[in-house]
């Protein structure tokens, strides 16, 4: 199975069920298309066989997930015992935990989510990007911890994020 797609639908279902708390119902997850090329590592002639490849040995650790072309990507519906499957991952202490617990805090700064990654890693990219769409961006250097790169914006009042494979990053040009 891809790892790769398999680590990031995980994530994806985790941040929903650290925002949203945990429901026993199945769960969407909508792709680009060019993100799910990124994640298979196959170009876009290959990437229907390569989504129904995946889904094919996801079956065991997801159940069966149901795939549909939707606005020029691609919609995963995960069964509940792939959400469920994902719930009983969940740790208090990982990464993902603690940020999410972070940036829900009233007034959290930068300086504040910072510290997070720093407390998991002492290689983290940090810097102020000030493109019109993000202030910063923030990512680990080091492979395992977390594959996302992180942006966000200060509007004043609430720090705002986002997160992304590094090469939608890369592509949407920030």
């Amino acid at each position: 199975m891809n790892n790769r797609l398999k680590n990031n639908l995980i994530s994806v279902i985790k941040e929903a069920q650290l925002k949203l708390g945990y429901e026993q119902h199945a769960f969407g997850v909508n792709y680009i298309s060019r993100s799910l090329c990124h994640l298979l590592g196959c170009s876009e002639d290959e990437l229907d066989s390569a989504i129904w490849q995946f889904c094919s040995e996801a079956v065991g650790t997801f159940g069966e997930i149901s795939v549909r072309k939707k606005n020029g990507g691609y919609r995963f519906d995960v069964p509940v015992k792939g959400v469920a499957y994902v719930h009983e991952m969940l740790s208090d202490d990982e990464f993902l935990s603690v940020f999410i617990r972070t940036v829900r805090q009233p007034q959290c700064t930068v300086e504040q989510v910072l510290s997070v990654f720093r407390s998991f890693s002492d290689k983290v990219h940090f810097e102020e990007v000030a493109n019109g769409e993000f202030d910063y961006l923030i990512y680990f250097e080091e492979d395992g911890i977390d594959d996302f790169w992180y942006c966000f914006h200060d509007d004043g009042l609430q720090l705002e994020y986002h997160r992304f494979i590094k090469e939608d990053y890369l592509d949407f040009g920030f």
